[in-house]
């Protein structure tokens, strides 16, 4: 493992990450094709050169998260196939896999699959057939039956279990955000105590939202207690037992929403609405995953070490792959400049 070479990567992958007003004047281009010729003055210029004429949002959105998996798969060969990055790199597996679930249950076409389904991420680990099987699955018994051996195998029978009884998409998404949380959980505490330490902290927040996000969505789907209880098993929470305790046994949402505004600021953000079990679910998801973008980008400011940092270089071009990927959404629906930037979070 070249330590040195990877800690000077990292710090060189955040410093050419763009900044608030570089993201603003992308913003302002009056074309994707706009947007596609400011962004390639960027450090993704080689993802942007081979695009078809007039490409649409979706197609940028493709090759701006392939620039991520790259520089990923970079990071885990001169790693060693580090079980924190190749854990977290899973979480790309688990976002096409999610992509080909949810289009098997909207009765997508195999043809309008290849179109959904990035399988770049899988590609660059040897794992394209893993998806080539799956997508030629009829039905989801065919699916599961695909994928018998692999490390979907589970997540995605749980997932259609659960989607065949609520009916609801989120429960696809939600099952294997779960799946990949644990993984990732279980790697980092095969790490040295110090990195253990700094990397739990800065996903603190992130592990404790995906907990509540689960008991609270369970909530909406009617599940008994001791349902609630396994569908967090395996995934790590600072949340106080007393507190969870209250927002699994209570019935009534005045109570589980108030445990939760005990918990904002303290064990996971603050939400701007406490409307209704789905809206405060959705909201955790989001926010979870901003403040590790937070904390990551306070660790680059400690001296870490060269896994902190090329996990936390990880993390913030992912969250500009998505600002930049929402963005050429915004700007190929023609929304105005101020409407794009008000859905991004700086």
């Amino acid at each position: 493992m070249d330590s040195g070479y990877v800690y000077a990567l990292s710090f060189s992958v955040k410093g050419r990450l763009l900044s608030r007003r570089e993201l603003e004047d992308l913003a302002s281009s009056k074309s994707v094709e706009d947007f596609i010729a400011a962004l390639r003055a960027t450090h993704y210029f080689e993802s942007l050169t081979n695009l078809p004429p007039k490409p649409n949002a979706r197609i940028v959105e493709r090759s701006l998260w392939a620039h991520l998996y790259r520089y990923h798969h970079r990071l885990l060969r001169f790693t060693g196939w580090n079980p924190v990055l190749w854990a977290l790199y899973e979480r790309h597996l688990f976002r096409s896999m999610k992509a080909l679930v949810r289009g098997m249950a909207s009765r997508l076409s195999q043809e309008e699959l290849m179109r959904e389904v990035d399988l770049t991420a899988a590609e660059l680990v040897g794992e394209r057939d893993v998806f080539a099987r799956a997508m030629a699955s009829k039905d989801f018994t065919e699916l599961v039956v695909s994928l018998r051996g692999t490390r979907f195998e589970g997540p995605v029978g749980r997932a259609l279990s659960l989607y065949e009884k609520t009916g609801d998409p989120a429960a696809i998404d939600l099952e294997m955000d779960k799946e990949a949380m644990r993984s990732v959980a279980r790697a980092i505490d095969r790490v040295g105590r110090r990195e253990r330490k700094w990397l739990m902290w800065a996903m603190e927040w992130h592990l404790n939202s995906t907990v509540l996000e689960a008991l609270l969505r369970g909530k909406q789907w009617g599940f008994e207690l001791g349902e609630l209880k396994r569908a967090v098993e395996g995934i790590p929470c600072t949340v106080p037992e007393p507190v969870l305790g209250v927002i699994m046994e209570s019935r009534e949402i005045e109570e589980v929403t108030r445990a939760m505004q005990l918990l904002e600021g303290r064990s996971i953000p603050r939400l701007s609405s406490h409307g209704g079990l789905v809206e405060m679910a959705s909201e955790l998801r989001e926010k979870g995953w901003r403040s590790a973008v937070t904390r990551f980008r306070k660790l680059f400011l400690t001296p870490g070490s060269h896994l902190i940092l090329a996990v936390g270089s990880l993390i913030l071009l992912e969250e500009e792959v998505r600002k930049l990927a929402g963005i050429c959404a915004g700007i190929e629906l023609g929304l105005p400049k101020s409407k794009v930037l008000e859905a991004l979070v700086f």
